[in-house]
């Protein structure tokens, strides 16, 4: 049974200049993935793409948001993202990469989170100083867009951050397979603390 893109996302409704993150060393990373040099990005969501997208989207109602590997920020701020209606959540990340993601004859060397609700750290893009994160990292909290609760990620590829072309943006059943082969309405696994 073929589910739509809203009807997938519905279901997650249940559930430069760096300086290294502070976060202590018993903080909640998120699990790995089915590929495991990867990090969930969002624990306990549900995978929801659909083929004309940017990236991947993943249904979840206010849920923390990973990061997938570490990197060092490039923002960490409000805006970054065409949806900007009255019920949409502003906030977006984008995180340049430590070792790039072997994709084809491309590299993944950025990944974009938007559409969260709460960021758990504030960087302007350009910032002299960028913060440093490490996989499985907490970023955010998950927000909505379109109305509906979920997370957008985008992976980027060959140092093209701006998402003007095709060419260096991967599709979602792109993503799905490197994540580790998941397929739409999977949910992600929890956090130990979740379980």
């Amino acid at each position: 049974m073929l589910l739509s893109r809203r009807r997938v996302l519905a279901l997650g409704l249940g559930a430069a200049l760096s300086v290294p993150g502070s976060a202590s060393a018993g903080a909640v990373r998120s699990p790995p993935l089915r590929n495991p040099r990867l990090h969930s990005p969002l624990p306990s969501g549900v995978l929801a793409g659909y083929g004309g997208d940017t990236g991947l989207d993943i249904g979840g109602h206010e849920l923390p948001v990973h990061a997938i590997a570490s990197g060092t920020l490039d923002y960490s701020e409000r805006g970054h993202t065409l949806w900007t209606g009255p019920r949409d959540t502003p906030y977006s990340v984008r995180l340049a990469l430590d070792l790039p993601l072997p994709w084809g004859k491309k590299q993944v060397t950025h990944v974009y989170f938007t559409h969260l609700s709460r960021l758990l750290f504030d960087q302007a893009e350009g910032a002299p100083v960028r913060r440093r994160v490490e996989a499985g990292e907490r970023l955010g909290t998950s927000g909505i867009a379109n109305g509906v609760p979920h997370l957008h990620i985008g992976l980027l590829c060959n140092g093209r951050v701006e998402q003007d072309s095709w060419e260096f943006i991967l599709r979602e059943h792109d993503i799905r397979q490197l994540f580790g082969g998941y397929r739409n309405g999977e949910r992600l696994l929890a956090t130990s603390l979740e379980r």
